[in-house]
Parts: structure tokens; C-alpha cells; sequence
């Protein structure tokens, strides 16, 4: 698969997270420490969800308490792999945690981002 913009980093992928609440947030991709003088960031290049338990809204955000959406909200349609790529996700640079957060407990998601240094 030949990615769609030129890479400026390293690309990475998350575990699969299995929402644990309604709407609480959880840490879904944990930035990597460097080792260079600048701080790194990230950004979302790929989204993967799946519910069986019922359509749900995923926020992908920042922070925790609360979360600061960096996405437009996503609807994942219980029984359906659902999945946006790059092309699909505006490309929103951030220097922390990647989290996220669904509407329903039980919906698994995964990310692909884009570590920069």
C-alpha cells in the first residue's frame, strides 16, 4: 500500500483499546519519549473500529479530564469493521497521548499515527 502524503516520521500502531465505559476517556496511543532537544509529536494517519455491541460515536482526542476532540466525532456501526485512512482524517499535529472515547462500552479501536521528532 503506497501511503497517500510523503512520511515525515516514523509510522506506528496502537494495541486494539476495548472501551471500558460510555463516555470516559481512555489513553488509546501513548507518545513515545524521545531522545532528541525537541519534543515529539504525532499524528492519526489511520482509525480502526469494530462494535458488536451496537453503534456507537468515537471522539479521538487529547487529555483526559476532560478530552479536547482533535476529530470530527466518528459513527461506528454495530456489526460493521468500520475504518478511515488518512485521506479520510485531517491531519492534526499534537505533542501528547492520543485518547479516545465512545458512546457504548465494547467497541474496539486501533490507530495508526505518525511519530515525529
Amino acid at each position: 500500500m503506497a501511503y497517500t502524503q510523503e512520511a515525515r516520521g516514523i509510522r506506528k500502531s496502537s494495541a486494539i483499546i476495548t472501551v471500558a465505559a460510555p463516555a470516559t476517556p481512555e489513553v488509546l496511543y501513548q507518545l513515545t519519549q524521545g531522545g532528541g532537544v525537541a519534543a515529539r509529536t504525532v499524528i492519526v494517519r489511520k482509525i480502526l473500529a469494530y462494535s458488536g455491541v451496537g453503534a456507537s460515536v468515537l471522539t479521538i482526542g487529547v487529555g483526559l479530564a476532560p478530552l479536547v476532540p482533535i476529530i470530527s466525532d466518528l459513527l461506528v456501526v454495530g456489526g460493521v469493521d468500520s475504518g478511515w485512512t488518512e485521506d479520510d482524517i485531517p491531519e492534526v499535529e499534537v505533542g501528547q497521548d492520543i485518547t479516545l472515547q465512545a458512546s457504548v462500552a465494547g467497541i474496539q479501536v486501533q490507530v495508526e499515527v505518525e511519530e515525529i521528532e
